[in-house]
């Protein structure tokens, strides 16, 4: 029965709400459940805060904030044994002037019985499904300092009774702004038949020049083709996201990073998320990191509480521990483990 309802609500999510008319269903929905320990535990508003090789899936804009070459790993066990594995490998390219990123979701399960039309059991098979991307990050500009002016307009600010920029002043808008792009290739396997398409992710960031502890950014995630069984077509888990977040430090010792979001999937109801994430310095070059987080996606199947996350890390240096979970009222607990290492 779990194993039941558990598909039922990763293949049928919700019909859709006021922000768009679609009431059909998506497939390949296995790109929805996230990646990245540190993400769940946040409750998954990700898309302002990642700024690693799993920006590849959140927010390739990310990928521009990297100096150094990262890697990470992530499993999810979700109820019903099934499974998800997320790797990303992301290295700064002074060639490309920008960070590039290879990333492979996987989705598995453990064998299921295989049966003719006759009711006869004829072997098993473990259906899985797999994402191959390629993402980019650039960074366009970097903090302006205080001598330089961006006056946009030049002489050419001739409007009646505008005002005009005092001179070395900064207009509010400038800042460092950030962009990237990723090309995947999906691909669904249910045993004696298979599927695969293209899709495309993307999104930007910024970071105000007179407030760079406040991150503005926007993604859109799984745009393009559709999945192809046998007679039928359904599109993939397409979103846009709105998000934000803000960094606080505190001395060197503590960090405090809120964060906010807003989605609005393809198929399916808007929904929000909140997350906060506390660090704090214990020893030489060792973090202890606390997180809390809330999503209301699951809430209208699952009830309140499966919207809570919660998870804790470590960093050392140049490795990183992260454990994160979140309660999904009668189907069980899903978890999530990751490690990363900077080199």
């Amino acid at each position: 029965m779990k194993t039941l309802l558990l598909a039922l609500l990763l293949v049928l999510p919700p019909r859709a709400g006021a922000m768009q008319a679609n009431t059909g269903t998506t497939a390949a929905d296995f790109l929805s459940l996230g990646a990245g320990a540190r993400a769940l535990g946040m409750g998954e508003a990700y898309s302002a805060v990642t700024d690693g090789p799993d920006a590849a899936y959140w927010n390739p804009a990310g990928l521009a904030w990297m100096s150094r070459p990262q890697v990470s790993y992530a499993r999810s066990e979700l109820p019903a044994g099934l499974h998800g594995d997320f790797l990303a490998v992301g290295a700064p390219s002074r060639l490309l002037r920008g960070t590039v990123a290879f990333a492979v979701t996987r989705f598995s399960q453990e064998n299921l019985d295989l049966v003719n039309n006759a009711n006869q059991n004829v072997g098993t098979f473990a259906p899985h499904s797999e994402a191959y991307a390629l993402a980019y990050g650039h960074r366009f500009s970097d903090d302006d300092p205080l001598t330089r002016t961006h006056d946009y307009f030049s002489e050419g600010w001739n409007i009646l009774d505008a005002h005009r920029p005092v001179d070395q002043e900064r207009e509010p808008w400038t800042g460092v702004i950030a962009a990237g792009l990723s090309l995947k290739v999906v691909s669904e396997n249910l045993g004696t038949r298979s599927a695969a398409a293209f899709a495309m992710d993307g999104g930007g960031m910024f970071r105000p020049v007179d407030l760079p502890e406040f991150i503005l950014a926007g993604a859109f995630r799984n745009i393009g083709g559709k999945i192809h069984f046998i007679s039928d077509s359904e599109p993939l888990p397409a979103e846009l996201a709105l998000a934000a977040a803000y960094e606080v430090r505190r001395g060197d010792k503590w960090r405090w990073t809120p964060a906010l979001e807003v989605d609005g999937p393809y198929a399916g109801s808007p929904y929000g998320k909140l997350g906060c994430e506390a660090a704090h310095l214990v020893g030489q070059n060792l973090w202890a990191l606390v997180r809390l987080g809330y999503s209301s996606r699951s809430v209208p199947d699952l009830g309140p509480l499966s919207g809570v996350t919660g998870g804790v890390g470590l960093r050392i240096s140049a490795f990183s521990f992260d454990a994160a979970f979140q309660p999904m009222a009668i189907l069980g607990e899903s978890f999530r483990l990751g490690v990363g290492w900077r080199f």
